[in-house]
């Protein structure tokens, strides 16, 4: 071994010696051209030692840049594995059976998704696939409406909250940096009963947006502000949700963003929709009964049908009989995108 370094420390030299000998014979007359060639004695010495400087400066400053793009690349590989081997590292965390073990997995996923473009759709499929095994329950494709769906699911206890580690995992998907995505956060048939996503605790509104949520369990989940913007929550069990906008400071906030969400069944009885943006939302077979601060101003944007179940005040009121009049007749037309919101009757 230490004959093969001094061979290679001797091959070096000689390459380096060879380099220079080429540059300071050779290739500095061949820069020199005619113009040097045809110089003598003195004038001609200092204007191929001249040509010889600049010769040997570009040389230097070519292998500066070249050792400056070694080093970059060497940086560009080292982080990269250094990122891999954090992402493995969390992921095995996440399998623990110790809870405070499986939170450092995840708050570590949250770093290598901060830091890594690269990684952001597998960190978010890593972290909605925990949530769907450790808080799910079998999918429910059922397409009964929500009453009688849910006839034997009773509405928990106030203080029902998922596990430290579920409410964790969920915190940071919606937290999660602004990128394209190559799919929806999928969190289909997970139990969340009692969930908080409350934009106040957060920097910026928490967004589950978009995302799947088929037949999720959002009982007494408390999403005031929470940003659901095209997600699908059919069938989800939304009972006594507050989706609310909250108040900080003495300052109003907006309502949960569910426009043009997909609710198409969903059980919302008895949620607190006051202020919630449900502009372009498909309520369709959805059950509204009992919900609170709900207004004919929301449900003019909404997608209604016959199915819908309102609350008595808001099905005898006639905005929202104008506004199920648009439906019905936007229905036929096979358009993707709901009528135009339905102004006011006069």
């Amino acid at each position: 071994m230490r004959g093969r370094v001094w061979v290679l420390g001797l091959a070096g030299a000689a390459g380096v010696a060879g380099g220079v000998l080429l540059i300071l014979g050779p290739l500095s007359w061949l820069v020199a051209g005619g113009s040097v060639r045809g110089l003598h004695g003195k004038d001609r010495a200092d204007a191929l030692n001249a040509v010889r400087q600049t010769v040997l400066a570009a040389f230097a400053g070519a292998t500066v840049l070249a050792s400056l793009a070694y080093t970059a690349r060497t940086y560009v590989l080292t982080r990269r594995g250094q990122v891999t081997e954090r992402f493995r590292a969390a992921v095995e965390q996440l399998a623990s059976p110790h809870t405070e073990v499986r939170l450092g997995g995840i708050y570590s996923l949250e770093h290598v998704l901060a830091e890594s473009e690269q990684d952001h759709d597998a960190v978010v499929g890593v972290l909605a696939a925990y949530v769907r095994n450790r808080a799910g329950a079998a999918f429910d494709p059922s397409t009964d409406l929500p009453a009688v769906r849910n006839a034997g699911r009773p509405v928990p206890e106030w203080g029902t909250q998922p596990a430290q580690d579920v409410q964790a995992a969920v915190d940071v998907l919606a937290r999660r940096p602004r990128r394209p995505e190559v799919r929806r956060v999928d969190l289909r048939g997970a139990v969340l009963a009692g969930l908080s996503l409350r934009a106040f605790e957060f920097a910026a509104p928490p967004r589950l947006s978009p995302a799947f949520l088929t037949s999720a369990d959002l009982r007494r989940a408390d999403l005031r502000g929470a940003d659901f913007h095209r997600s699908i929550l059919n069938h989800a069990d939304l009972r006594l949700a507050v989706l609310a906008g909250a108040r900080l400071a003495g300052v109003p906030l907006a309502g949960a963003d569910l426009r043009d969400a997909h609710l198409a069944g969903a059980d919302l009885r008895g949620a607190d929709l006051g202020r919630a943006d449900l502009r372009g939302a498909d309520l369709g077979r959805a059950d509204l009964r009992g919900a609170s601060g709900l207004t004919a101003e929301q449900l003019a944007g909404a997608r209604l049908d016959v199915e819908t179940v309102l609350p008595p005040g808001l099905a005898a009121d006639p905005w929202v009989a104008a506004r199920l009049a648009d439906c019905a007749a936007w229905a036929p037309s096979g358009a993707v995108d709901g009528p135009p919101p339905t102004p006011r009757p006069r």
